[in-house]
């Protein structure tokens, strides 16, 4: 198998990931969920880190601020995830 980067974080896939289809090219899945919903930072403070900061990662790599992401998601749900720029 050929070694191909992510679209969107730039590290290098793995088979045993959750990989999709992305334009033409491949990305993690919870790089995909990153990319919708905003990072980890967006999601824990979005005044603090996106406005204040100007880093919606929250200091985090890309792929480390999806990881997280889908945890944040899986622990308070999508429509929490959803309105956290009301916050």
């Amino acid at each position: 198998m050929e070694m191909t980067q992510c679209l969107l974080c730039e590290q290098t896939m793995l088979a045993q990931e959750d990989l999709r289809e992305l334009g033409n090219g491949m990305a993690h899945r919870e790089c995909l969920l990153r990319s919708v919903l905003g990072g980890i930072g967006h999601l824990e403070n979005h005044i603090h880190w996106c406005v204040e900061v100007g880093d919606p990662d929250g200091g985090r790599t890309y792929r480390q601020s999806a990881i997280e992401v889908e945890k944040w998601v899986h622990d308070h749900g999508l429509e929490e995830a959803t309105r956290a720029t009301e916050r």
